[in-house]
């Protein structure tokens, strides 16, 4: 359903306001437009074609949306397909391109995370819209882009520096945190890089070499989790999630995003790292 081939396509509409709009026209994440497709690259039919001439389109090119533009250039309209990636002639529908559809081009990507995660399951795209234009198109799919990726593996490395430093603040040095390492037979991993940087002469820090996964187990061994506020089930969860997160990411041969629930669960993960990030930052403040 979520294929990279089957990608939708659309074109230009006059429409109202966009359905998400930005927080803020300077906030430098990157946008869905860099991630979406530009409307120079899609397909689309004339308000003349025949609904038989449209349908042959969407087979040839494995379309499930195409949209169709009327006489005065406009694209107002979009074909859609009954039932995604298996239709025939008569499962082509003619829609109208509504608010609801569409997405403002400098919304960020976890905007769009988030009106995927709470659309109806039938939601696979949206249009994307500059004042009130359509310049691209945005499908779920494209969730798989390295943009996506690299606007992640920052979230996770800006929450790994926090985690960190919440150690370093509670007054553990090295010595201790090799002790509690070797003591508990933990990832040798950490302790390996360390001790191999050492003798190489290069002054690092433990905690520098440590994964999510050590760190949080660091912070629940010594209780650190009650000095940011959270209890340890709900740290245990949003650490299970991040750190699954972080193995996709690091790893990124596998799609990111397979289908509807996964989509829900990325929301679900974004908000527990900036829950926690927000935490560690307030505490280390204080």
């Amino acid at each position: 359903m979520l294929s990279g081939k089957r990608l939708l396509f659309a074109n230009q509409t006059a429409m109202k306001n966009s359905t998400i709009k930005p927080k803020h026209p300077c906030t430098p994440e990157v946008t869905i437009f860099s991630i979406g497709i530009s409307k120079s690259e899609w397909t689309y039919a004339d308000h003349n074609e025949t609904k038989e001439n449209v349908f042959e389109k969407m087979k040839k090119n494995r379309f499930d949306i195409m949209p169709v533009r009327d006489a005065g250039g406009t694209f107002k309209k979009y074909f859609k397909a009954k039932e995604w990636g298996n239709f025939g002639v008569n499962d082509i529908q003619l829609f109208e391109i509504k608010q609801k559809d569409c997405v403002d081009h400098l919304s960020g990507i976890k905007d769009v995370i988030k009106a995927f995660a709470i659309a109806k399951s039938d939601r696979n795209f949206f249009f994307i819209t500059k004042e009130k234009e359509v310049i691209g198109l945005l499908t779920a799919a494209n969730l798989n882009s390295k943009h996506v990726y690299i606007y992640l593996y920052n979230l996770i490395s800006q929450l790994e520096f926090a985690l960190g430093r919440l150690i370093s603040r509670s007054g553990i040095d090295d010595n201790e945190l090799v002790r509690i390492f070797e003591a508990n037979n933990k990832s040798v991993k950490p302790d390996t890089r360390y001790r191999r940087e050492i003798k190489k002469g290069l002054d690092h820090k433990f905690i520098e070499f440590a994964y999510i996964g050590d760190m949080a187990w660091i912070i629940r061994q010594k209780n650190l989790h009650r000095k940011i506020g959270i209890s340890a089930k709900d740290f245990d969860s949003s650490i299970k999630l991040i750190n699954k997160l972080r193995n996709i990411v690091a790893h990124p041969v596998n799609s990111l995003v397979k289908g509807k629930n996964s989509i829900v669960e990325l929301d679900i993960t974004i908000a527990k790292i900036e829950v926690l990030s927000a935490k560690i930052k307030n505490y280390l403040l204080m």
